[in-house]
């Protein structure tokens, strides 16, 4: 099979990889449609210590069953799905509280070994969300990434009639700006350094949109706030400063919900958050539910994905990976059609 392959620091190649053979309990997905998120890109630049090249990456990803093992009913060849992306033990106490994302054996695609950006992927059976014939595969693709943005959003104790700024204009930002807005947040700002993502985001997610290589981000806020600062905050960067930020523009006894992971050490200032009573809280990916429930709202067409998704072919890959990378790319979501 071909497959996209992570073969050195900024450097990708188009592989021919065996076929995987799927083992009891799994099935071969053809895969279709799979996204670029951004610890991917974290990958591609030599930043993540767990994904070593060589290695295939890509943990959003849908396609159709090419191959159906002995014994597992349900599920017929040629039937699409989009796949959730987490193996985990399911036995341990996580598992067993559809906290799947939290156990300690928890494996994924793309992360722990061979991911999505490839014609083949063998998938267990647990792991395959059915896809409705009204949906294409690149929107099965979008369910993963929708997925975390529905987690981080139901972090927040409230967001109806509430102010939200969202720091990031990347793909998981974009997505929880569009979820939060979804909920009934009635005021969304959203903060980055890359003018184009801004522009674009200012038509389909954000009431304000704030520059932050042009502008001083904290005082923009503030002041589009008369001063109070935002109800909530998800910080979708994970660097010191906007982590920092975060903290600083939400009003007091407000929250903030980390999902960023640029930095795995950053100085903030606590003595604010205990002063200010903030709640600050961490998201990782997500339930079955919370995949279920994204499934659904692309299956109602909630998301205009054609306005944000740009398609590829995998002999692209070097080249849109380059693109995401530059700092400006003008990209919100990228989709590699397999």
């Amino acid at each position: 099979m071909k497959a996209l392959g992570d073969t050195a620091p900024r450097h990708l190649a188009l592989l021919d990889l065996a076929d995987p053979v799927p083992k009891d309990g799994e099935v071969l997905v053809r895969v279709r449609a799979a996204g670029v998120c951004g610890s991917d890109l974290h990958g591609f630049l030599g930043r993540s210590k767990k994904r070593v090249p060589p290695l295939v990456l890509g943990h959003e990803f849908s396609g159709e069953v090419a191959a159906n093992q002995a014994g597992l009913s349900g599920i017929a060849p040629g039937g699409a799905v989009a796949v959730y992306p987490i193996i985990s033990c399911g036995t341990c106490e996580y598992c067993a509280s559809e906290r799947e994302r939290l156990c300690p054996a928890r494996r994924v695609y793309g992360l722990d070994f061979h991911g999505g950006l490839a014609e083949y992927v063998a998938v267990p059976r647990r792991c395959l969300f059915p896809i409705p014939a009204s949906m294409s595969f690149v929107e099965g693709s979008l369910v993963e990434p929708l997925a975390n943005a529905v987690h981080v959003v139901k972090r927040c104790p409230e967001v109806r009639g509430k102010t939200g700024l969202v720091y990031g204009a990347g793909p998981i930002g974009m997505l929880c700006a569009f979820v939060a807005r979804q909920e009934g947040a009635r005021f969304i700002i959203m903060v980055d350094r890359n003018a184009h993502r801004l522009a674009r985001l200012k038509e389909l997610a954000a009431d304000i949109t704030i520059d932050s290589s042009r502008q001083d981000p904290v005082a923009s806020v503030l002041e589009q706030t008369g001063g109070r600062g935002v109800d909530f905050a998800i910080d979708a960067v994970g660097n010191a400063q906007c982590r920092q930020n975060s903290i600083t523009c939400t009003v007091s006894g407000g929250t903030v919900i980390c999902i960023g992971l640029e930095e795995e050490v950053c100085s903030v200032d606590t003595r604010s958050l205990v002063t200010r009573e903030l709640d600050v809280k961490g998201a990782y990916a997500y339930s079955r539910s919370d995949f279920a429930e994204a499934l659904s709202m692309l299956n109602r067409k909630m998301l205009s994905w054609s306005r944000v998704v740009t398609k590829a072919g995998l002999a692209q890959g070097q080249a849109i990976f380059d693109d995401l990378a530059s700092g400006h790319s003008s990209i919100l979501k990228a989709v590699f059609e397999i």
